[in-house]
């Protein structure tokens, strides 16, 4: 197993709240998997109204790099989501998925 999250972390543009946790190659079929998380106590303001948010139910989601550190890789995240009092859902940016970052979600 790999143990350096910050390099991959860089790489992906992730910034608190998210962080790399785990990162492994499998030699046998030559693929990187990388896991990121989501610190909640990070994220507590909404951005239209500025009042207090509460997570609610994520979803976890795969995404996937044909050529990532030169190996396929699979990228899996908890994608948390976040209620306001002013009834607004608030997203959650994914910088992993920002144009021209080349991960394509898979589920």
């Amino acid at each position: 197993m790999m143990r350096q999250p910050t390099i991959f972390s860089d790489t992906l543009g992730l910034f608190p709240p998210w962080q790399v946790t785990t990162v492994a190659f499998s030699e046998e079929e030559n693929r990187l998997d990388i896991t990121v998380a989501f610190d909640y106590s990070n994220f507590e303001i909404c951005p239209d109204c500025g009042g207090a948010i509460v997570p609610t139910l994520g979803t976890a989601e795969v995404w996937h790099h044909s050529d990532f550190f030169q190996h396929p890789t699979y990228l899996y995240a908890h994608i948390p989501r976040f209620a306001c009092a002013c009834g607004r859902e608030v997203p959650v940016e994914r910088p992993w998925s920002r144009p021209g970052s080349k991960f394509a979600l898979v589920q």
